[in-house]
């Protein structure tokens, strides 16, 4: 008896074992995927990837791993004998570690968009249609805040804090091959070392010290500067490297936000407060000439469109809340909205001018506004909605909740010259998002 529990047991293991056999066996003959539809997937979001060991700081491209954060891995699967790659998620991360500003442009059909990543300095490229991330340079260039690019992505300019200095420092940086002899090598401090294994480093110098704010050209060849002088500022207009500066004007107002939407206006707003009145002026970037448009209104926020012809605004409420519109600079005329978002939050198209585009919260979170945002004490849970200034029409262009693995606080947006995709960052983690447009629409 005790022979024949021994033989069934030991059948009884054999066909277990060569059942879970068959199974595993078929489990890695079928085709996987990651799940993802519109950037979310269902094996655990989107995938973060190794910025270290030997694999760290190499260059080249990679395929969903290896350096530069958040770039999912490209999956596919077979049908009828014909293998078909998924497409890019319609929202998608770019980066999951924070970065220090973007540059974003279209060659033909081509979008390519470039970041600065705000611990190391890394520079990283992706094409919008394609899941490959380039590591353009690995130039220890640490804490860079908020680059803003040339047309070609291959110079910006933006503050670092340096040597742990709050005070920022303007630099103008440019791409640079790394065969030796080419361009002036950036300030040395303790923590910039180059390692030259990618195909270009990063070289420039520093701006003027005492920058407030700065914007770059519509055509991204050139450069305004607020400038703190004793007790009032100078804008200047340069070159994007701070050659050739020619002075605009001095002024008393030193805590101004600056726009620079079309070839013949420089925007100046008032940086907003719920209790004090706000202005937005233009300024005329070849004679200096100072335009009142709007105000005097509490909370004022602006985003000015690149034909000059219509001014985004948000204002603090009856309530201190939120309250949006268009303003038509011509007409004088400001028409309410129906979305409830403030100016920071929008972008306005290139193409499609009369386009904006924000990020707009899924319920209106109580506070003050715009201060608590602006501190950090007030965070929103966004969607993007499209709205045309010349019909009204307002539009929903992606939910976000549900198709991030995470919640999206949506700032620094901005279109590429085509119009066809959006790219944001998130405020709650400094993440990097693009919005595919011609697909959401």
């Amino acid at each position: 008896m005790t022979n024949r529990s021994a033989i069934i047991t030991i059948v009884v293991v054999l066909l277990l074992a060569v059942i879970a056999g068959g199974g595993y066996w078929y489990y890695l003959s079928q085709p996987h995927t990651t799940g993802q539809t519109g950037g979310t997937s269902t094996t655990g979001g989107f995938i973060p990837l190794n910025r270290s060991g030997s694999g760290s700081g190499q260059g080249g491209t990679t395929t969903g791993g290896g350096q530069g954060g958040g770039v999912t891995i490209s999956t596919s699967t077979q049908q009828g004998g014909v293998r078909q790659t998924n497409p890019v998620p319609i929202l998608r991360l770019l980066s999951n570690t924070p970065v220090g500003g973007y540059g974003i442009n279209t060659v033909g059909t081509t979008t390519f968009v470039r970041w600065i990543d705000r611990g190391r300095g890394n520079i990283y490229e992706v094409v919008e249609n394609s899941f490959n991330l380039t590591t353009i340079s690995n130039t220890l260039l640490p804490r860079v805040i908020n680059s803003m690019w040339n047309a070609s992505l291959t110079t910006f300019i933006g503050p670092t804090l340096q040597n742990n200095n709050e005070n920022p420092t303007y630099i103008y940086a440019a791409l640079t091959s790394t065969a030796p002899n080419k361009g002036i090598a950036l300030a040395a401090t303790s923590t910039r070392t180059q390692q030259t294994v990618t195909p270009y480093e990063l070289r420039g110098k520093n701006l003027p010290g005492g920058t407030l704010e700065y914007a770059v050209s519509p055509q991204k060849d050139r450069v305004f500067t607020l400038v703190k002088n004793g007790d009032n500022s100078i804008g200047y207009v340069a070159n994007m490297d701070g050659t050739k500066a020619t002075q605009l004007f001095t002024t008393p107002l030193t805590q101004l936000n600056v726009e620079w939407p079309s070839e013949n206006i420089i925007a100046l707003t008032n940086k907003g407060t719920a209790d004090r009145p706000g202005y937005l002026y233009f300024v005329n970037p070849k004679t200096g000439v100072w335009k009142k448009v709007l105000g005097p209104v509490n909370g004022l926020s602006t985003k000015v469109s690149h034909d000059g012809k219509n001014v985004f605004l948000s204002v603090t409420g009856t309530g201190n809340d939120v309250v949006s519109g268009i303003y038509n600079v011509g007409t004088g005329v400001a028409t309410d909205v129906l979305v409830r978002t403030l100016a920071e939050k929008c972008t306005w198209g290139n193409f499609y001018t009369t386009m904006v585009y924000c990020a707009v919260p899924f319920q209106v979170v109580g506070g003050v506004y715009p201060d608590d945002w602006y501190k950090g004490t007030l965070s929103t849970a966004d969607k993007i909605w499209q709205v045309n200034a010349v019909t009204g029409e307002t539009k929903l262009i992606n939910q976000v909740i549900g198709k991030a693995d995470r919640v999206i606080n949506a700032f620094n947006l901005n279109t590429d010259n085509k119009d066809g995709y959006l790219i944001f960052e998130n405020k709650n983690d400094l993440s990097l998002w693009s919005l595919d447009l011609v697909r959401s629409n």
